[in-house]
């Protein structure tokens, strides 16, 4: 017998259905509300109510994904995967989908509600509502009071759905207007965590021991603590975390938040309007950056700084970073350009168990010293590298050091080559001839305006291409200027250096790690070095006038070797292009005789 779609005795045929619950909501803000605990926990207690099997493996979420848009229906969606499992037959054996009310499947339109339903009830998975108590059972034909039913309730759901995306958008965009124009009083959600807003004037402001907390942190990165340290430290003296809600008050700091807090150009005052596309998480700039809507808590050249740090850390991490057992992450590679990984085989005080080689009897002793040593990661992992040399770190950490600091007495061998003086001058004369280019615009515009021309329109329009092109060509060197003048220099690295070395190997953990995360960053920033397959290590400073060789066992090979003229030995050497260009440029130019005009020969022409 074929009973009515909703009615109430077609659920006493359906008692131990297993039952899918579903939930979603759709931004992720909503996520830090009960949104999900709330819909959940009314699905268990209706599936309860009528019997229905539960299992927590068969809840279905979709966080931060609109049924306005499609995205729960969308590939990535949990909705989508269960709906694929439908249409392919999984639950023709019977099951029931359970969810708050229709708009939580789609709000694009009955069409697609009914789309759903009918895919599920055709392939053996009945629909249940809580909302309206309704129930659509498997194996029956959607008939028109159905179809009525889904029209009224989904059209109404889309309607309001349009309604606040409408209203959203219009409040966004006058508020974007309204910081454009220089209204810092102009709430766009809550003011970055190390801020507040004033009692009695709602300007933001900023908040004394936060901005403290947020310069204590760019200080030690800068210094040469890693994130996890620097998290360490916070959670160990009880530093209040800044999150927003109470629950979350109790969870202490973490990695993720401080690179957000380093990255976060808020600090500098800047405020830049960012948009998520729907169910996506990572944000996107609106391309608009107002520069001074915020109280600046960092200064422009620790921001800077911390950029350079940052760029020189990319290649370090890992177990061996949590006690800085390296000196060299981050400065030392094979010559196939990966990064030698730290190999650790023996530690002081470590309890060893072995059989005896000569009689086979079992020994037991405690390791007397640590014995490590730096290999090939690609030769570790087998990845396309032959090099399978190791080299004792115990024996090169003390001489690369000495050695760097022994020629580092003269400092003359630490002269940068002033690339920031040059690249200044490019970007001057960069916003000179933008500058020049703006003011032939507007001349053409001008003139246009008296008396059109469609050639000047033309012309005009070549230009503003032209000047776009330029302020892109512009905003990338200043950005560089400032990345180069915000690292330090290597005579105050060499100073770091010099300050820390003896208490490398202390005794005091404290001291220990903080004197060996400023050697190692002082290091990626001095030196850059390579081990071959011959079994040498190739030492040489950053700026490119030095080098030292090293055996595996960190014997040093010869004398230091002067690179201010030898450009064969800089190939081959990780380290930026600018580098080697600089060895050119100091290279004497063989002097070239003046030829009379009378004399020269050309390739064409008499």
């Amino acid at each position: 017998m074929e009973l009515p779609y909703g009615s109430a005795d077609a659920l006493t045929l359906v008692m131990t259905l297993p039952a899918f619950l579903y939930a979603r909501y759709s931004s992720l803000e909503q996520g830090r509300g009960t949104s999900l605990v709330r819909q959940f926990e009314n699905g268990r207690k209706y599936a309860e109510k009528k019997g229905w099997l539960l299992d927590p493996d068969r809840e279905i979420s979709d966080k931060g994904r609109s049924a306005f848009h499609g995205a729960n229906r969308s590939e990535g969606g949990d909705l989508y995967a269960f709906e694929r499992q439908v249409e392919k037959g999984f639950y023709r054996n019977g099951a029931v989908f359970v969810c708050e009310h229709f708009d939580r499947i789609s709000r694009q339109g009955w069409e697609e509600v009914h789309a759903f339903l009918k895919v599920c009830v055709e392939n053996g998975v009945s629909v249940a509502t809580i909302d309206g108590d309704r129930f659509y059972p498997a194996g029956q034909r959607i008939d028109g009071g159905t179809i009525m039913e889904l029209v009224f309730k989904s059209e109404g759901a889309r309607e309001e759905s349009n309604k606040k995306s409408e209203r959203g958008l219009f409040n966004w965009s006058e508020k974007i207007k309204a910081i454009e124009a220089g209204d810092r009083k102009a709430k766009i959600g809550l003011p970055p965590g190390w801020m507040m807003r004033d009692p009695k004037t709602d300007d933001v402001v900023l908040h004394p021991h936060r901005t403290a907390v947020l310069r204590e942190i760019y200080d030690l990165y800068v210094e040469g603590h890693g994130l996890p340290s620097i998290v360490a430290k916070l959670n160990a003296r009880k530093e209040p975390s800044w999150a927003v809600k109470n629950k979350d008050k109790g969870n202490g700091w973490n990695t993720a938040y401080l690179h957000k807090l380093l990255t976060n150009r808020a600090v500098l005052g800047e405020y830049i309007p960012m948009s998520r596309t729907h169910g996506g998480i990572n944000e996107t700039s609106k391309g608009i950056v107002k520069a001074d809507h915020y109280p600046q808590a960092i200064p422009a050249e620790l921001f800077a700084r911390v950029e350079s740090v940052r760029k020189l850390r990319r290649f370090s991490g890992g177990p061996a970073e949590a006690n800085v057992s390296s000196l060299f992450s981050g400065s030392a590679f094979c010559t196939c350009g990966a990064p030698m990984y730290f190999q650790s085989q023996q530690k002081v005080g470590r309890p060893n168990n072995h059989k005896s080689k000569i009689d086979g009897r079992k020994l037991s002793y405690v390791s007397g010293v640590n014995r490590s040593y730096l290999r090939c990661n690609n030769n570790r992992r087998k990845h396309e590298c032959q090099n399978n040399k190791s080299f004792r770190y115990e024996a090169l950490e003390p001489a690369i050091l000495d050695a760097v600091l022994a020629v580092a007495i003269d400092d003359r061998k630490f002269t940068i080559p002033d690339h920031v003086a040059a690249l200044s001058a490019n970007v001057v004369e960069a916003e000179r001839l933008l500058q020049s280019k703006r003011q032939n615009l507007q001349s053409i515009v001008d003139m246009i305006a008296e008396h059109f021309i469609k050639a000047l329109a033309v012309k005009a329009a070549e230009i503003e291409a032209e000047i776009d092109i330029e302020e892109a060509k512009l905003r990338e060197m200043q950005d560089e200027l400032s990345r180069q003048q915000g690292g330090a220099n290597p005579i105050e690295h060499l100073a770091r250096v010099r300050e820390v070395k003896d208490s490398i190997n202390s005794e005091d953990k404290d001291a220990r790690y903080s004197a060996r995360v400023r050697v190692k960053q002082a290091l990626a920033f001095l030196t850059r070095s390579t081990f071959g397959a011959d079994g040498v290590a190739t030492v040489m400073l950053q700026n490119g006038l030095m080098a030292w060789r090293f055996d595996q066992k960190g014997v040093m090979i010869g004398e230091p070797v002067d690179l201010r003229n030898r450009l064969d030995l800089h190939r081959g050497l990780p380290g930026p292009k600018q580098m080697t260009d600089d060895v050119r440029n100091r290279m004497e130019q063989p002097a070239r005789p003046v030829v009379h005009p009378s004399e020269q020969k050309w390739k064409y022409g008499s």
